[in-house]
């Protein structure tokens, strides 16, 4: 669903509101333990600790 939206947002020029949605869905990611496996858990709360997901610097 965020990937979803954030795709809609994109497409009308709304770069401010994509980047909430793509901070949303790696959130959603790294917290979901059914379909997310351990590595890429790990892999993504690595991304998120260093960067904010890409969004902020250190």
């Amino acid at each position: 669903m965020y990937r979803a939206l954030r795709k809609a947002f994109e497409d009308s020029k709304n770069q401010p509101g994509a980047a909430d949605f793509y901070y949303g869905e790696t959130e959603m990611r790294r917290h979901d333990r059914t379909a997310t496996s351990s590595a890429e858990r790990g892999l993504l709360h690595a991304y998120w600790m260093v960067s904010g997901n890409g969004l902020r610097v250190l």
